[in-house]
């Protein structure tokens, strides 16, 4: 079996792969976040009209509901009057949120589909199907824009946890790998001692890993229970690594290490075996 040197066992890709990925994200998340800091200034301008046309608990009345599906042109492209508060807030939307460098990539939504996937389907209602921009739709907004900056927030803080842990794991592993490369060496002319204290070595080396995994899994379980998108618990190296070759980059690259270490073994075992 050829002897496994320096970084060919692919374990250092990952974890590369999973900074550059991160490093996008992170870079998005906080371009969303100012976008709508920035639309929410604009807001702030913008008047409202004094008549509501709403029911109960000031939701848009049924006559303003309209199905999301509908043809742009058709009136579901938010086409309200030219000058409008609701042409206001639409115009605001478009250039602030909507206008992010990797909207069209990420997104590639209209406007009436944007602000219902971020601020909810009631108020994208309100704001596409009403009359006019009426205190309510005010209230509302406000408080959607700032949730949406507050989920930014916390996406942007386990970013950073997240950032934190692959950059650990990643230092960590390299020194494994480097230590592995230096007991491989002894391998092929080592005497009996040498050899027994690079399979002694190899064991610990194996245990840092068991650790390195471990403290990985109890990173992705802080995310589990810190980060809520769309509602639900999000798994986020899946929501970040999805177009990279390893959803969970550092069990990945353990497993890479791992593997080399298990070779590793079994060559300075035959040749122990070889010079006793």
């Amino acid at each position: 079996m050829p002897t496994t040197t320096g970084g060919s066992d692919g374990s250092r890709a990952p974890v590369d792969d999973a900074r550059e990925a991160l490093r996008i994200e992170r870079r998005r998340t906080v371009d969303e976040r100012e976008a709508f800091r920035a639309f929410r200034a604009r807001v702030e301008s913008i008047p409202t009209e004094t008549v509501a046309p709403v029911g109960s608990a000031g939701r848009p009345s049924p006559t303003d509901r309209t199905d999301l599906t509908r043809a742009p042109g058709s009136g579901g492209d938010g086409g309200a009057p030219p000058g409008s508060g609701l042409a206001a807030v639409r115009d605001a939307y478009a250039e602030t949120v909507m206008s992010v460098p990797h909207y069209e990539e990420e997104y590639d939504d209209t406007y009436e589909r944007s602000v219902a996937a971020e601020l909810g389907r009631e108020l994208a209602y309100a704001l596409t199907r009403g009359s006019g921009y009426h205190p309510e739709y005010e209230r509302a907004l406000f408080d959607a824009i700032d949730g949406a900056i507050e989920e930014r927030d916390r996406l942007g803080e386990r970013l950073r946890v997240e950032a934190d842990s692959i950059d650990r794991a990643g230092s960590r592993l390299a020194a494994v790998r480097r230590e592995i490369a230096s007991l491989d060496a002894v391998v092929p002319d080592g005497d009996f001692g040498a050899l027994d204290a690079s399979r002694a070595r190899a064991g610990v080396l194996v245990e840092d890993c068991d650790r390195i995994a471990a403290r990985r899994q109890r990173v992705l379980a802080e995310h589990e229970r810190g980060l809520r998108l769309d509602g639900d618990a999000v798994d986020l190296p899946t929501y970040l690594y999805q177009s990279t070759d390893a959803t969970y980059p550092v069990l990945a690259a353990v497993g890479s290490v791992g593997d080399r270490l298990d070779d590793l073994t079994r060559r300075t075992e035959r040749a122990i075996a070889r010079v006793g």
